[in-house]
C-alpha cells in the first residue's frame, strides 16, 4: 500500500502552485472523483472538511471515525487518513490551506499549531457542531460566495471567515464534544510536547528533554504523569510509534530504512520497541494493512 504525500493545495494537479488555499464543494469533488484519493494518503498542508450532510467513515492516524451530519474534521500536515462516503452526494465544503495563510495574516508565526483543534501527534481531530451549526453554515456560505466572486481583499476576507469558524468550533462546541474538553496543561508539558515534535527522530530518552528544559528527569516525569497520566517516556514513545505506523504504510521505505529514519541504528531493537507498543512487529503491522 503506497501512501502518497500530497504537496499542493489543489491536489493533485498544481504541485508548484504558490496559492495559499483552495476551496471545493464536497458534493462536486465526490461526484467528479476529484481531489479525494481512494486510498490512504498524507498532506503537506492543513485541511478543514465540513460535512453538512453525509454518511461514511474517516480513518485518521489509524482511528476510525464514523461520519455523520454536522461534523468538521481538522487535519494537520503528515496525518495519514482515508475518507469514504457511503452516500453518493454528501454536502459540505473542503478547505485546504498552507500554514502561512493564517499565520501571515495574523502575524503570528505558530498560530495554527497553537489551536486545540489541530493535532500532529495523533490526537482526535473532529468536532460535532450542532450547537453552532447556523453560524458556521453562514460563515462557510460567505467563504463560498467570496471564493466564487471577484471581490476586493478576497484572501483577507476568507482568512477572516476561516478564523471565525475555527474559533467558534474551539470555543462553542465543548458541551457536545466532552472528549475534547480543554485541559490546562502546565507550560512545562506544553514545551515538552513541542520539543518532542521537533526532536523525536533523534532523541528517545527523557534526559535529553529534561536537560533542554533545565529540570531533572524525575521532575519532568512527575509533572507529565500528573498532567497527562503518561510518563515523559511514554509520551516520547507514543510519538515515535505513531510516526513508525505512518511510515510503515508507505511501501516506498523498507523497515530498516524506517528504523534509521526514526533514529534506531539496530533493526532488531526497533522491532522489539515497536512490538512492545503496538502488540505486533512492524512487518506484521504492515501486512495487516493489506487485509
Amino acid at each position: 500500500m503506497n501512501i502518497p504525500l500530497l504537496k499542493a493545495c489543489d491536489i493533485p494537479n498544481r504541485e508548484e502552485s504558490s496559492h495559499p488555499y483552495v476551496i471545493h464543494s464536497l458534493k462536486d469533488i465526490v461526484r467528479e472523483g476529484l481531489y479525494i484519493p481512494k486510498s490512504p494518503h498524507r498532506h503537506s498542508f492543513y485541511q478543514i472538511l465540513y460535512i453538512k450532510r453525509g454518511k461514511g467513515a474517516h480513518t485518521v492516524d489509524f482511528h476510525d471515525v464514523p461520519i455523520s451530519d454536522d461534523m468538521i474534521f481538522f487535519l494537520s500536515p503528515g496525518q495519514v487518513h482515508d475518507l469514504h462516503f457511503s452516500e453518493e452526494a454528501p454536502e459540505g465544503i473542503l478547505v485546504n490551506f498552507r500554514e502561512r495563510f493564517l499565520n501571515d495574516f495574523l502575524a503570528h508565526k505558530n498560530f495554527v499549531d497553537s489551536l486545540p483543534i489541530f493535532s500532529k501527534n495523533g490526537g482526535l481531530c473532529y468536532r460535532h457542531i450542532t450547537s453552532c451549526k447556523s453560524d458556521i453554515e453562514t460563515a462557510f456560505s460567505k467563504i463560498w460566495i467570496a471564493e466564487t466572486s471577484d471581490i476586493a481583499f478576497r484572501e483577507e476576507f476568507i482568512a477572516t471567515m476561516l478564523l471565525e469558524i475555527i474559533l467558534m468550533v474551539s470555543i462553542r462546541t465543548q458541551e457536545e464534544n466532552p472528549e475534547f474538553s480543554p485541559v490546562a496543561l502546565p507550560q512545562l508539558v506544553l514545551h515538552f510536547e513541542e520539543l518532542i515534535e521537533k526532536y523525536y527522530h533523534e532523541f528517545h530518552l527523557p534526559r535529553f528533554y529534561a536537560d533542554y528544559l533545565a529540570v531533572s528527569p524525575n521532575y519532568l516525569n512527575s509533572v507529565c504523569r500528573n498532567a497527562t497520566e503518561k510518563t515523559a517516556g511514554e509520551m516520547i514513545r507514543s510519538r515515535i510509534i505513531l510516526e513508525a505506523k505512518r511510515l510503515l504504510v508507505n511501501s516506498g521505505m523498507d523497515i530498516s530504512q524506517i528504523a534509521y529514519e526514526l533514529g534506531f541504528e539496530d533493526l532488531s531493537y526497533f522491532t522489539k520497541f515497536f512490538k512492545a507498543a503496538a502488540g505486533m512487529t512492524p512487518k506484521q503491522f504492515r501486512k495487516s494493512l493489506h487485509m
